[in-house]
C-alpha cells in the first residue's frame, strides 16, 4: 500500500525501538518466494501465543503485514512498524521497530514485548498456507485472515486517529474527538476537536480527493487540544488521495505520504 512506504508509527511520546537481529537465512526451498508475504493479513496463531508466555491473555490479537519492504502490524496492545528483508533462498530480517506507547494490562504489554523481542530474531521464512518464521527461540506460526470489507467513504462517521507530520505520525490526544462525515451531496463536516468545521469535498477517479478551504467555529480549548486542531485544519487542505482498508480511512498527500488516519463505523 503506497501509505505504508513513508509510515512510522510513533505517538506524541518517544519513539520505542526494539532492537532486532541481523540478517540470517533459513535452509527451507520450498515456500520461499518473498512475493508470497505480501498482500495479506497474518495472524498470530494460539499456539505461538502460549509459546511465548505462560497464561496469554484471551482474545489477545498479533498481526504481521508486509509490503513494499515495509511490515507493520498489531503486537497484542500497540502498532508497530519497521523495514524489512526477504530473499528467495527463505532468508528474512527485521530492522528496529518503532512502536507506539498505549498503555494496556499487564499481560498483554508482557505478550507485546515477548512478540517483538522473538520477530526481531526471526532469520527465516516459509509460507505454504501458513507463515512460519524461524531463527529465534520459538517458531512463529501465522495464519492468513481475509481482508475486511471496506467501508464506503461518504455515510461512514469516521473518527481520527493519527496525525502525520513527515516521517511522524502521532496518535490523537486522549479524550478528544475528531471527525469528519461526508455526504452525498458534496458536503464534509465535523468536529476538529474543538471547533465544529465544514466546507466541501471533490472526489475524483482513482482515488483522488480534494477538499475546499473549511470554515470553523471560534470557541477556545486547552493549549494542545487547539494545537491538535490547528494540525488537523492544516492536513486538510492537503490531502489530494485516499484509501480505504476495511474500516480505516487513510488520508494522502499529492506524493501518497499520509497525513490523517481515521477509524469508521
Amino acid at each position: 500500500m503506497t501509505l505504508r512506504r513513508s509510515l512510522s508509527l510513533l505517538t506524541l511520546l518517544p519513539f520505542v525501538l526494539v532492537a532486532c537481529a541481523e540478517n540470517g537465512g533459513s535452509d527451507t526451498d520450498v515456500g520461499t518466494d518473498p512475493a508470497d508475504l505480501t498482500g495479506v493479513t497474518w495472524q498470530l496463531d494460539g499456539s505461538s501465543i502460549a509459546s511465548l508466555m505462560s497464561d496469554p491473555p484471551q482474545d489477545a490479537v498479533v498481526t504481521l503485514e508486509l509490503a513494499d519492504g515495509q511490515a507493520h502490524g498489531t503486537a497484542a496492545c500497540n502498532s508497530y512498524g519497521g523495514a524489512y528483508q526477504a530473499s528467495d533462498d527463505g532468508s528474512i530480517a527485521f530492522e528496529s521497530f518503532s512502536v507506539t506507547e498505549m498503555a494496556c494490562d499487564e499481560p498483554l504489554m508482557a505478550l507485546e514485548a515477548a512478540y517483538l523481542t522473538e520477530l526481531g530474531r526471526v532469520t527465516g521464512f516459509s509460507v505454504e498456507g501458513d507463515l512460519v518464521l524461524t531463527g529465534g527461540d520459538i517458531t512463529l506460526t501465522f495464519s492468513a485472515i481475509p481482508p475486511p470489507e471496506p467501508l464506503p467513504l461518504v455515510g461512514t462517521a469516521w473518527k481520527l486517529t493519527t496525525i502525520a507530520s513527515g516521517d511522524t505520525v502521532s496518535s490523537t490526544i486522549a479524550g478528544t474527538d475528531t471527525t469528519a462525515e461526508l455526504t452525498a451531496d458534496g458536503s464534509i463536516e465535523g468536529s476538529a476537536g474543538c471547533n465544529r468545521y465544514s466546507g466541501a469535498y471533490t472526489e475524483g477517479g482513482g482515488g483522488m480527493l480534494s477538499f475546499s478551504a473549511l470554515a470553523t467555529t471560534k470557541m477556545m480549548c486547552a493549549e494542545d487540544v487547539m494545537a491538535q486542531e490547528a494540525a488537523f485544519l492544516t492536513a486538510m487542505e492537503q490531502v489530494a488521495a485516499f484509501e480505504i482498508e476495511g474500516s480505516q480511512l487513510w488520508l494522502l498527500d499529492g506524493g501518497g505520504a499520509l497525513l490523517l488516519g481515521f477509524d469508521g463505523a
